[in-house]
């Protein structure tokens, strides 16, 4: 199959899961392309894909805009062909955060008016070191609001690569 992964980031998390999620599917003989959001062009041809996948890491309750603009302009075509959604949060690694992080992607799905056939809520990462004061403040406040023990002030990837490979090996068995 060819298999379009299309991907918005923040902090690179996704962009981290997005270049993975190619690699399987690479490994599994299908050819991919790979493209960031930010950079799509507006004439993007979809018809020569057989499936899409998106990825987008939410930020302040919300996915990138240029995810959610990419989906609610395809959503016919991509209702259309096999078609998954990775949402990457901080939220689905929480303990009691995996109810607020689905409320993130059925607000997506409302907006967007896309149905993905398969849906993933995937454990995003934390990057003291690279945020900025204001950044790291606001991800204090949102640890210690949430007093959750897995959560120290040190880099912390959640991801659960076990779990995409399988998320992507079935969507790969019901797409063919």
């Amino acid at each position: 199959m060819k298999i379009l992964i299309v991907y918005g980031t923040t902090e690179g998390q996704t962009r981290k899961i997005a270049i993975w999620t190619e690699t399987r599917l690479r490994e599994r003989g299908h050819q991919v392309e790979i493209l960031d959001s930010a950079a799509l062009e507006p004439d993007l041809k979809l018809d020569g894909f057989q499936a899409i996948i998106i990825a987008a890491s939410v930020h302040q309750k919300h996915h990138q805009d240029a995810v959610v603009n990419f989906a609610f302009a395809h959503h016919d075509l991509l209702n259309a062909k096999p078609s998954a959604f990775i949402s990457v949060s901080l939220s689905a690694a929480l303990e009691d955060g995996r109810a607020e992080a689905q409320e993130y992607v059925d607000s997506f799905f409302s907006v967007t008016g896309w149905q993905p056939r398969a849906t993933l809520l995937l454990e995003g990462a934390l990057r003291y070191t690279e945020y900025d004061y204001f950044q790291e403040q606001v991800v204090k406040f949102i640890v210690m609001k949430r007093n959750d023990p897995a959560i120290s002030e040190r880099d912390h990837d959640f991801t659960n690569w076990d779990a995409l490979g399988d998320f992507v090996d079935q969507f790969l068995e019901r797409a063919g």
